[in-house]
């Protein structure tokens, strides 16, 4: 996958998370577990993506 493609897809998906999380806040829903839940799952593939972006940008390197 395209390091731009991956990097717009997060974003798109953090934004709908920020959506989520304050259409529940305004609704009274029980926000903290959809809170956390999301947190890490963004997170983990933030993570991910800052790790194979790397990887493949040091492989670039050694070639």
């Amino acid at each position: 996958m395209n390091p731009k493609t991956s990097a717009r897809i997060l974003v798109v998906l953090s934004i709908l998370y920020g959506l989520l999380i304050g259409l529940l806040g305004a609704l009274d829903a029980a926000v903290a577990p959809a809170a956390i839940v999301g947190a890490v799952v963004l997170g983990g593939l933030w993570t991910l993506r800052g790790i194979l972006i790397t990887r493949h940008s040091d492989g670039d390197r050694a070639g």
